[in-house]
């Protein structure tokens, strides 16, 4: 429910570039985004994770930018910038030797210290990657093709990214999640 919930500001941005221009979309962006949040904050009792934080507070910056300013060119940031972010705090965790992958996922897969450090390195890859190809689509095409790929332009690098994901893996499921798995 959480995801679906979460794909409402994608939605409403989308519907609102495509039929009004990217400046009505950064608004629709900006108001279902902060009405999402509100039930995140009210299902969370109160409480909001970093990711949830990093991602209201950009898009309260960006969209409100955009919208001060009627210049699209903040709202295109966004997406480069969280991805950035992400990236960031993910390569901090491995240098100081706490990847953050393994806070996330421990009860779900055994690694060793080393393996959950290379996880943690793929996904700052992904989302290295992601920020360029946000960046090359927002600033180096046309709207309409960045409104596109801002929109579902990216799931088929996620997919690919999980995918790899999931076949390296699948071998190191956590032996107790196995035997859950294998019960059912």
């Amino acid at each position: 429910m959480t995801a679906l919930l979460d794909l409402i500001p994608l939605f409403a941005f989308f519907y609102f570039a495509k039929t009004q221009g990217v400046i009505a979309g950064a608004g629709a962006l900006l108001v279902a985004t902060l009405a999402v949040y509100v039930v995140h904050f009210t299902k969370q009792k109160g409480k909001l994770n970093k990711q949830q934080w990093v991602t209201l507070v950009l898009t309260v910056v960006f969209c409100g930018l955009s919208l001060a300013f009627n210049n699209d060119a903040f709202i295109k940031w966004k997406s480069v910038v969280i991805n950035a972010i992400f990236a960031l705090a993910l390569l901090i965790s491995v240098l100081i030797n706490k990847p953050l992958l393994e806070l996330a996922m421990k009860q779900f897969f055994k690694l060793s210290n080393k393996g959950w450090q290379n996880l943690t390195l793929a996904w700052v890859g992904y989302f290295v990657i992601m920020a360029g190809l946000q960046y090359y689509f927002a600033f180096f095409t046309s709207n309409e093709t960045w409104i596109n790929f801002k929109t579902y332009g990216w799931i088929p690098v996620m997919l690919i990214f999980m995918i790899g994901q999931f076949i390296v893996l699948k071998n190191h499921l956590n032996p107790e999640l196995q035997n859950e798995i294998q019960k059912k």
